[in-house]
């Protein structure tokens, strides 16, 4: 077997990096992301997971073809329609489409020319639910030059199972979503931030509340 050559600093430093461009908020935040890895977007129900997951694949589908695969809501689910109305989906239709693939399904598809760069899984769990971290490894390095984005669940601040954690420590680019806040946990920051807000008036109703019943319990001077 045929050893691999060592690679100097030059080597590496010589090495093209691709970017995807990102404009606005998302640059303030994520910068202009390497055009491959693999994030992992997690947070409680009601938490604005879904809604940023949508604003983020929109960011992504303004320069890349990219795919949503929905497993845990239906291709007719209202709510999912209700978040493609919302954010404007159809607004770059050209490089935005939906499936339902299981993992064999999804790998076929990707496996051909032209496919998309960008893919949102929805949801890491319901994607792997009869395999094992072993097959994330098999696929994601099979895509490796791909970005792939899995969302999770949560326990508190944290991924909610095993293979989600083991996801999280794997993942380029983590996005921990929480009250209407996107915070970014992963190995690349923007410039100007760290956290996006996801809704405005949710992030602001919710922080005030808060607030209000910080100062309720606070003693009157």
């Amino acid at each position: 077997m045929k050893r691999k050559r060592a690679l100097t600093v030059a080597n590496i430093l010589a090495t093209k990096i691709e970017r995807i461009v990102f404009k606005g908020r998302f640059y303030d935040v994520f910068d202009h992301p390497q055009k491959k890895g693999r994030w992992l977007v997690w947070g409680l129900s009601s938490s604005g997971k879904s809604s940023f997951v949508m604003q983020l694949a929109k960011e992504f589908s303004e320069t890349e073809k990219t795919l949503l695969v929905t497993l845990e809501e239906a291709v007719d689910d209202e709510n999912l329609q209700d978040r493609l109305r919302l954010f404007q989906m159809q607004d770059v239709k050209k490089n935005f489409s939906i499936v339902d693939d299981n993992l064999e399904e999804l790998s076929e598809r990707l496996r051909k020319r032209n496919s998309p760069q960008v893919v949102v899984i929805d949801s890491a769990v319901y994607f792997f639910l009869e395999y094992t971290f072993s097959d994330y490894l098999k696929f994601t390095r099979e895509f490796k030059n791909k970005t792939i984005i899995f969302t999770a669940h949560a326990n508190g601040q944290w991924p909610k199972s095993e293979l989600e954690m083991k996801i999280m420590y794997d993942a380029t680019q983590k996005v921990l979503v929480s009250g209407y806040l996107a915070t970014n946990k992963g190995r690349k920051y923007g410039p100007h931030s760290t956290q996006y807000v996801v809704w405005q008036k949710g992030y602001e109703d919710l922080h005030g509340r808060k607030k209000d019943n910080q100062d309720e319990n606070t003693p009157t001077p």
